[in-house]
């Protein structure tokens, strides 16, 4: 198993053309996503996501409006100063908060550590989006392989998928 975040980003990086034509077979060959939730679930509990944090550093994540008023009780402070401090409009839907990003990640992340752990937003709490049965639009094959060259449990568990299914680059073109 690969957990060197340096070594994972040069594979993953060197495998984007591979990962995408995986892809395209897994969509060919009717592969369904249970199976490699499965595989997954079993390599996330081998892996410290504290040792990593690359989901905190590079996601954008949206936050409801229930999220927002349970981030504002753990915190102990009102709904708007969570409004105010801890997110901004979201880009693509302005009447929507993600929560704010620094340099060095997430405006709840101290060194690799959630501050806000307890009450953070489902999307954390679901990252990296391998639970079985579990078909957001997260848990896409085409959304988990963005994530390759980030994620030590997405890179290893996409490496493992392509052995059990049989997959050899070059040899499945669709």
């Amino acid at each position: 198993m690969v957990t060197d975040l340096v070594e994972i980003r040069r594979l993953g990086d060197i495998q984007e053309a591979e990962n995408l034509e995986f892809r395209r077979y897994l969509t060919a060959h009717h592969r369904r996503i249970e199976e490699f939730q499965t595989l997954a679930v079993g390599i996330e509990r081998q892996i410290d996501c504290t040792a990593c944090a690359n989901c905190c550093l590079h996601s954008v994540v949206s936050v409801s409006q229930v999220e927002i008023e349970a981030l504002a009780t753990y915190l102990d402070v009102n709904r708007e100063e969570v409004v105010r401090h801890s997110t901004d409009p979201d880009p693509e839907a302005p009447a929507r908060r993600i929560l704010k990003s620094k340099k060095d990640g997430c405006v709840f992340l101290d060194g690799n550590l959630c501050t806000v752990y307890a009450a953070r937003p489902k999307a954390c709490r679901d990252f990296p989006h391998v639970t079985p049965g579990s078909h957001s639009l997260g848990a896409r094959v085409s959304s988990l392989c963005r994530w390759v060259s980030l994620c030590p449990i997405l890179y290893n568990a996409f490496e493992s998928y392509k052995h059990r299914v049989g997959f050899h680059p070059h040899l499945h073109k669709v």
